[in-house]
């Protein structure tokens, strides 16, 4: 699972495996470690308790959850992405993006199917990765 931040945004980047996972356990995590006792936790999470997406942030960890509907419906179908806008205080959104992973174009040695190529405009074949 991929994280990132620009401003005001979050934005998650899911494989195939990685939402088969989210389907079958309810949870997936990532962690990056910046040095001892610096570590950043991210996790997705399906819930049949939340109605709509949520997020939180303590102690370096991040948690989205999604509800379980959402993402039964997001896994199954040819939708690209989850999208938000969450309000986090009176003047602030936070956007929140969940989408399905595609190819990289630059990088040869990428695992395409465990990406959504299928999805994409990205020309694939197995001659591109000799």
């Amino acid at each position: 699972m991929k994280l990132r931040f620009v401003q005001n945004s979050l934005r998650l980047r899911l494989r195939k495996s990685e939402l088969k996972k989210l389907q079958e356990t309810s949870q997936i995590d990532e962690s990056v470690t910046f040095g001892p006792g610096q570590t950043l936790v991210y996790q997705l999470q399906s819930l049949n308790t939340t109605n709509q997406p949520e997020i939180s942030y303590t102690d370096g960890n991040i948690v989205v959850q999604l509800p379980k509907p959402l993402v039964t419906q997001w896994a199954n179908s040819d939708q690209v992405s989850i999208e938000y806008h969450l309000s986090v205080n009176k003047t602030d959104q936070l956007h929140l993006l969940i989408e399905k992973d595609f190819p990289c174009q630059h990088q040869e040695e990428e695992n395409f199917e465990d990406t959504f190529f299928e999805l994409s405009d990205f020309s694939y074949s197995n001659e591109q990765k000799a």
